[in-house]
Formats: C-alpha cells, sequence, structure tokens
C-alpha cells in the first residue's frame, strides 16, 4: 500500500476560540444546496451542534475547545486516510465533511469566513480526522489540533476513535437558579480556597484567601446582596425619576431574593442569612459545601435541589429537564450527527454496534436515544436491531366525523341561484364600512384615503380629506465650518484657509477613526494600522509604530502612547512618547509584564493607571523615573492638569494645587476643558448638561435640534470640544437631517446652536479634528 503523502498544510500556533468553539467554515459561505437538506447544518437545532467533540457539515465544522490559545493544524492528504495514531490523542473523531468552494478558512464563532487557509483543490465530499491532545501547548494551558482531510467520494456517518472526556454530562443540580449567583459565588471561592490549601478551610483562611485575592477587609460581614447606592443627579428631573424607579425596582428585587432565601433556610433548620458568613451553614445543610474537621469547610457534591426543597411542580419538571439536557444533549447531538450522514434510512444497526461507534456503553447509548427522541432530533422503532428515523416520531392523521348528506326535499328540487340571490348567500367578510356620501367614491381605512380614480370625485376626496405636511420645521442657522477641519469617508483631509475649503491629502478610505491637530498638521489614527501625518502644505508622513490612540502632550508635536502584546498567556506593555518631527523615541522604564491604562497628559506630563497595583494612578515626565500620583484620578485636563476622579459621592475635581471638591453629579459626567466644570450628554431629546464645580450652582442645559426620525442610538455622536466655549456634535450614521449638514455646533457660554456646513456624501458621517486646545 502507497503512503499517503501531504498535499497542502495551514497551521496557527496562536489560536483564540470564542465561546469555546473551534470553528472552520468554507471561505465563500457556501451553503448546502437544497435537494441536499438531509446534511446536518449549522445552528439548524438552534444550537452548536458539536456533540460531545466535534461535528461536521457542509461548509462547516465545529469542536469543543475550551479556553486558552491553541494551536491549530489542517491537513489535505492525497489519496486516502493517514495512519492511525488514535493512541497519541486524547479525543479523535472521524466523519465527512462537503466543501462548496473547496477551501478552508479557520475563523472563530462570531469572526465569519476569512480569506482561504487551506485550499482543498475543488469542491466535493471528504472525510477529516478530528484529534485533540488536550493542554499540549508550551504554556500547557491550550490545546493541540490536527485535523486530516483527504478526498471521499462515499460520505458515511462519524465514527469516534478515542474519548478521555466522558460522553454522558455531570447533570445539572438546579442550586444555582434557586439560590442565585452571591451564595453560589462564595460556594466556588470555598472550592478554590480549599483547592490551593490542600484541604478543608476554616473561616478564618477564607477571609485570607479573599483578602489576598483583592477582596476589601471584612468582606466576608457584607450583606449577601448590598443595596445599590442613591442615585446621583443628572441635572434632568425626569432621569433622576427614572434612576430612582429603577433603583426601587432593584431594591424590590433584592427583597424577593432575601425572602426566598429566608424559606430556604427555614426548610433546612439553619439560621437565617443577613451576612455572607452566614452562607456557610446553609451551603452545608444543601450538600454544597462538605464540613471537614473543626470549622472547616471544603466543595461537597449536592443532591438535585428537587430532591432536597419543596419546589412546585413545574419547577420539578424544569430542573428535571435541565439535568436530562445536561447529561444527554451532547450523546443525542452525536446520534443526530449518525443518522444524518446514513444514506439510506431508516438506519438499521444493531445496539451494541452503534454503541462501539460512539465509544460509549450500551446503557449510555440507551438513555441518549430516549433523550433524544424526547427532544425531536429523531425517532425508533424499539426494536433489536435499532431502526432509527430522523425528527419527531410522526402522528397519526386525526379522524373527523362526518354528518350524513341532506337530501333536498323531493317537492322542492334545487335551483340555480340568481346573480342577486347568490349575492346575498354569500359570507360577509369583515372590513372598513364604506363612505356613506355617494359623491365621494371612497372609504376610509384607518387614517388612510382611497380613490376610484375618477377625476371629480378624487378632488372632492382631497378637498374633505387634506394631506398633513411633513417638512420638518427649518432648523438653526448655518455657521462656519470646523477650525480645525474634517476627514471625509473616503479619506480626503479637509482644512479651510480664510473660508476657503483646500483640500489637503487624499488617504484612501480605509477605517480611519480619529484625527488630531497637532503643531505639525493633522494625525489621523485608524484601527490597527499606520498613522497619517498631513502637513498643513499637504505633504504626508506614515508612522508605522502609531497604530493604537494616544495623547498628545503639551507641546502639540509628541504623542504618548501604550503598546501592548497578548499571545498566550504572556502579555507585554510598554508606554512610549514619539516625535512626530522625526526626534528619538522615549520608553518609559516600566515591567513589560504590568498592564498600563493611559489617562491623559498635561505638559511633558503622562498620566496612567497601574491597573495590576489596584488602579494606582502614576506619572512620568519622559527623562524621569515615573512616580505615583498622590490623587487617584481617571481624567486629566490638558488645559491645566485638572484631574477628576469617580467616587461613590459623585466626581471629585482635583486641582493642581492638591483641593479638590466632589460635585454630586452621575459618574457619567467628564471634565470640560479648562477643570472648570463637568458636562454629560443625554440622547432622548438630545442635550448637553455643564456642571460648575461648585455644588451650589446648578447646571446648565443645552438642547440641541432634534427631527421627528430619532432613533433610539440618538441623534448625534460623541462631541468634540472646538475650543473651550464651542462643542461639535456629528450625526449618527444612521440618522442624518432632510436639510444637508455635517453637524451642529453649540456655545456653551449663550446656547447658540448652528449647523455645520454639509461635508462628504449624503448619509456618511465625517470625523471631525480634535483641535488642540492651548492655555
Amino acid at each position: 500500500m502507497a503512503a499517503v503523502a501531504v498535499v497542502r498544510v495551514f497551521e496557527d500556533d496562536d489560536y483564540g476560540p470564542e465561546y469555546g468553539l473551534l470553528v472552520v467554515r468554507d471561505p465563500d459561505g457556501s451553503e448546502e444546496p437544497d435537494d441536499e437538506v438531509g446534511l446536518p447544518r449549522e445552528r439548524e437545532q438552534g444550537t452548536e451542534p458539536t456533540g460531545t467533540f466535534a461535528g461536521a457539515g457542509a461548509g462547516w465544522l465545529t469542536a469543543q475547545a475550551g479556553d486558552g490559545c491553541h494551536v491549530v493544524r489542517l491537513e489535505l492528504h492525497d489519496d486516502g486516510p493517514p495512519p492511525a495514531d488514535h493512541a497519541d490523542f486524547d479525543e479523535v473523531l472521524e466523519t465527512s465533511y462537503r466543501a462548496g468552494s473547496g477551501g478552508l478558512s479557520l475563523t472563530v464563532l462570531t469572526g465569519g469566513v476569512g480569506g482561504v487557509d487551506l485550499d482543498l483543490g475543488g469542491a466535493g465530499d471528504y472525510r477529516v480526522r478530528v484529534a485533540c491532545r488536550r493542554g499540549d501547548t508550551e504554556d500547557g494551558f491550550g490545546d493541540r489540533w490536527l485535523l486530516r482531510l483527504w478526498p471521499d467520494a462515499a460520505p458515511g456517518p462519524p465514527v469516534w476513535l478515542a474519548r478521555t472526556r466522558p460522553a454522558v454530562g455531570p447533570g445539572y443540580d438546579g442550586w444555582q437558579s434557586e439560590l442565585g449567583y452571591e451564595p453560589m459565588e462564595l460556594a466556588g471561592i470555598v472550592g478554590a480556597a480549599a483547592r490551593e490549601h490542600g484541604g478543608p478551610v476554616t473561616v478564618a483562611q477564607l477571609d485570607d484567601w479573599g483578602r489576598a485575592h483583592l477582596r476589601p477587609a471584612g468582606w466576608l460581614d457584607a450583606p449577601v446582596w448590598p443595596p445599590p447606592r442613591e442615585p446621583l443627579s443628572t441635572g434632568h428631573e425626569d432621569l433622576d425619576r427614572r434612576n430612582a424607579t429603577q433603583r426601587a425596582e432593584v431594591l424590590a428585587r433584592l427583597a424577593g431574593q432575601q425572602h426566598r432565601l429566608d424559606e430556604i433556610a427555614a426548610e433546612l433548620g439553619v439560621p437565617p442569612v443577613r451576612r455572607k458568613r452566614d452562607l456557610l451553614p446553609l451551603l452545608a445543610a444543601a450538600g454544597i459545601l462538605r464540613p471537614e474537621g473543626p470549622g472547616g469547610y471544603r466543595a461537597g457534591r449536592p443532591a438535585r435541589v428537587d430532591t432536597v426543597l419543596s419546589l412546585p411542580p413545574d419547577r420539578v419538571r424544569a430542573v428535571q429537564q435541565q439535568d436530562a439536557r445536561n447529561r444527554y444533549g451532547r450523546l443525542a447531538e452525536d446520534l443526530d450527527a449518525v443518522l444524518r450522514w446514513t444514506s439510506r434510512l431508516p438506519l438499521e444497526v444493531p445496539a451494541a454496534e452503534l454503541a462501539e461507534r460512539l465509544l460509549v456503553s450500551e446503557a449510555e447509548l440507551r438513555d441518549g436515544l430516549a433523550f433524544a427522541e424526547r427532544a425531536g432530533l429523531l425517532h425508533t422503532d424499539g426494536a433489536e436491531p435499532l431502526r432509527m428515523w430522523p425528527g419527531r416520531r410522526p402522528q397519526p392523521a386525526p379522524t373527523v366525523p362526518t354528518a350524513p348528506k341532506a337530501r333536498a326535499p323531493r317537492s322542492a328540487p334545487a335551483r340555480p341561484a340568481s346573480p342577486s340571490t347568490a349575492s346575498a348567500a354569500a359570507p360577509t367578510l369583515p372590513g372598513p364600512a364604506p363612505d356613506r356620501n355617494p359623491g365621494a367614491g371612497s372609504f376610509r381605512l384607518g387614517a388612510m384615503v382611497r380613490f376610484t380614480g375618477n377625476a371629480a370625485d378624487d378632488r372632492r376626496v382631497r378637498a374633505a380629506h387634506p394631506r398633513r405636511s411633513r417638512k420638518e420645521p427649518a432648523g438653526p442657522p448655518f455657521g462656519a465650518p470646523p477650525r480645525a477641519g474634517v476627514v471625509e469617508p473616503d479619506g480626503t483631509v479637509l482644512a479651510w484657509h480664510d473660508g476657503t475649503r483646500v483640500e489637503l491629502a487624499r488617504l484612501g478610505a480605509a477605517r480611519w477613526s480619529r484625527a488630531l491637530q497637532t503643531t505639525l498638521g493633522v494625525l489621523v489614527l485608524g484601527h490597527e494600522q499606520p498613522a497619517r501625518l498631513v502637513s498643513t502644505a499637504g505633504e504626508v508622513t506614515g508612522f508605522a509604530d502609531i497604530r493604537t490612540p494616544g495623547v498628545l502632550l503639551g507641546d502639540g508635536r509628541r504623542m504618548a502612547m501604550v503598546d501592548s502584546e497578548h499571545r498566550r498567556l504572556v502579555s507585554r506593555y510598554r508606554l512610549r512618547v514619539i516625535d512626530l518631527a522625526g526626534g528619538p523615541v522615549q520608553t518609559m522604564p516600566w515591567p513589560h509584564d504590568r498592564a498600563i491604562g493611559l489617562l491623559g497628559a498635561y505638559r511633558d506630563t503622562v498620566f496612567f493607571v497601574d491597573q495590576q497595583a489596584h488602579g494606582v494612578t502614576m506619572r512620568w515626565t519622559p527623562g524621569a523615573e515615573p512616580e505615583p500620583y498622590p490623587h487617584p484620578v481617571q481624567q486629566i485636563d490638558p488645559l491645566t492638569g485638572t484631574g477628576g476622579a469617580r467616587t461613590a459621592r459623585g466626581v471629585t475635581v482635583v486641582r493642581p494645587d492638591g483641593t479638590s471638591v466632589t460635585v454630586p453629579v452621575d459618574l457619567s459626567a467628564r471634565l470640560a476643558p479648562g477643570g472648570t466644570g463637568l458636562w454629560t450628554m443625554r440622547s432622548h431629546p438630545p442635550a448637553l448638561t455643564l456642571f460648575p464645580v461648585r455644588p451650589e450652582v446648578a447646571p446648565q442645559v443645552w438642547w440641541l435640534p432634534e427631527d421627528s426620525r430619532s432613533s433610539p442610538q440618538g441623534t448625534y455622536r460623541e462631541p468634540v470640544w472646538e475650543d473651550i466655549e464651542h462643542v461639535l456634535f456629528g450625526y449618527q450614521p444612521w440618522h442624518f437631517p432632510r436639510e444637508p449638514a455635517s453637524g451642529v455646533r453649540l456655545s456653551v457660554r449663550d446656547g447658540t446652536v448652528e449647523r455645520l456646513p454639509a461635508i462628504g456624501p449624503r448619509g456618511r458621517s465625517v470625523i471631525f479634528v480634535e483641535p488642540l486646545l492651548t492655555p
């Protein structure tokens, strides 16, 4: 027998699955032809049909991959199956696959299809062997996958060649739904602490473990369900009422959860639960935790909740159904795949042979068949050998008794009905009543008027039912174009010099996201692509090392940005300052494994957050060492260095001299340029609200124009401050006014609103260049 050669190979050594699924698709999205409806379709049952390990159909293959970063290798073999090597892998499945375009794309669940990663050489039927070794990567957290395909003109049902994980699931005990998240979270913490400790943990050891894992001091004495804080002011009475109502609804829900927990505690014979530490006896009485030694706990194995607590019948049925689905749902998908890849129906097979094909016991097979039949995936005749059909068991058609046919009296023979008689006897369909005015010749259906086609009659109808004008009221007056310029959707960078439109450069229609005014020109940033600097003379300079948004330092020519690299479980971070004029790049001395969150810059100093030190605020001036900033802030005003910090009592504004004031405002508020105010946005109706940094002064609300077609997402995009007194608002991509305009300008000095001149194609958003604000 000639050796089977590998024709083509594709390998990805850093594959990250979504939702625990490895996904392979046909690159052109080809679907199964209508005359081949028997093949397994992706999501046909409303779930991903991966079964206990993997599944395939026409143009798709999915497998259960778990978390971590995986190594995936795809191989095309020329003339037959590769040698058997099942012992080298933990899980092995062989199944048929139908290619629509002759290519494979390794992708993720929500990623659609990409390019061709492996060229199969043509469409048709293939056999694929899916093999997996768990934890076989450098870091031990990912899996190693080998998917080998070869042409196979005779598709057949899948066969399982190796299993190390049970085909039947562990079941569903129902306690999570009955107790809620918080009690079960504590049970999980006890289990994790016991595993790290190597045995049962006491309450004191549990408290120490929690504080070592970022829990605050006294966390075990906190309420099981802490009440939500009192809502802070939004500056709008209607929004404040809404937030108060939502808080009341949450309090009512928490009261209901507490009442149910009291009922469970009484039924289990344990004291009422008020604090988190009170949950431990309840969890032990339920079997979720297992007491060991003097005051120790570890994870237990609870019985199903309906066998411990008294539950209503509908709740008992729901728990039993979820338990069965957890145990046999995946195995039922395997059985469904076998049946759907079978060429002749019904499938007739001895139970022992089918169990061997699936690598399960005959008892597991019988239970899986029973669940699959209840779920409507298939049905059998219950005989041996098994005879299986897809879908639900057909029900006999109901028999409807018919009344004897009446005969016409001999003395009154039936006569053909006249036209008028037939009209009177015809059933009347419900519908609108006709207009009683015989001259109008029309009738109304709700607010709709119908016409007869007669010119004279239709003129009378129009006079009686005049149409309402749909013309929007006139908008605000037009003003000047954006001071710093714009970037059009096709990448054209525009500026205005003395009121004259100037096209500086054409960068192409890429995924541009921001544009910043610098002292050297306009810096245009995109999603994972090199930035472009466009000078006032139209010269374009590319920056391959600027691919993520950053902040400008006070000189307007240097940009601070954080680079991050994520591979497997190793992440690297560095903060750099790049001179746009070509000067040296300065890199902050910093451990590369500590995550950085960039906040802003003031003059020559960059502010950031050390995310691995519980969000400590840091600052760094190039040429010096980074140091902690004495005030924890999340915002920095580039004009004054004023900081803003969100607290439980509102937003605290920290001045450069260290003095501070807390404004009791909603935590969505942000610092306005100059640091003398905080601003928020609302969508319906649209408005900008400005809060002075003086709690005793009422906020100022500036309303924005809105037409009758406002969408649920709002009319305007994120605003851009043109200077300390003017704000630019662009339209959302899905919402543009009927009259041409590219947005509006708001004056926060007197509330004046101007329309910005129409720029770019209608219905497409432009990017406002964010002006360089200077003191």
